[in-house]
């Protein structure tokens, strides 16, 4: 069970970055909040400290996704999960990201003012990318897609990572 964990929480975080950048583009929640980070920052999102993260860059106010990296260096921020499980319950979609990072289950490597952004934009991506319910749960509000949830999906599938250096 701890290896199907393992593949839904790898997928789901590809999701999740994939979808960052073709949000940077569609989502004006998404855009206010690219505007608060510094021009060229890169995050890395990972299950556990020691395991593979996504990274994405902001360049342009537009995010990049640079697919998975083992031990990714000159990263301004490092977002990761105390523990695989916390980590699961956040990507299934069964606890919001804002709700782990407030009960101490997320750890920051990085200034906290952009993590606060990162988060949030994570928040959002998740609830695109889940069902309506869990949006109006998560976000505690009426949540409104600016795509659709298909198409959000079928494009980042077919979106190709940003080769060269971070």
């Amino acid at each position: 069970m701890k290896y199907l964990h393992h593949i839904i929480d790898k997928f789901i975080l590809s999701l999740i970055g994939r979808s960052c950048t073709i949000l940077s583009d569609r989502d004006s929640r998404i855009k206010k909040e690219l505007s608060y980070l510094p021009e060229n920052f890169t995050a890395g999102v990972a299950v556990k400290k020691k395991g593979l993260y996504i990274v994405i860059k902001k360049q342009e106010n537009k995010v990049k996704y640079f697919g998975y990296h083992r031990y990714p260096e000159n990263i301004d921020l490092k977002l990761y999960f105390k523990d695989e499980e916390f980590a699961y319950q956040v990507l299934a979609a069964k606890e919001g990201i804002r709700q782990a990072f407030s009960e101490h289950k997320v750890v920051v490597e990085g200034d906290l003012e952009y993590a606060v952004s990162l988060i949030y934009i994570i928040e959002i991506v998740e609830a695109y990318i889940m069902s309506d319910q869990f949006a109006e749960e998560v976000l505690a509000s009426n949540f409104e897609r600016e795509i659709s949830r298909l198409q959000l999906i079928f494009r980042s599938l077919s979106l190709f990572r940003e080769k060269g250096e971070i």
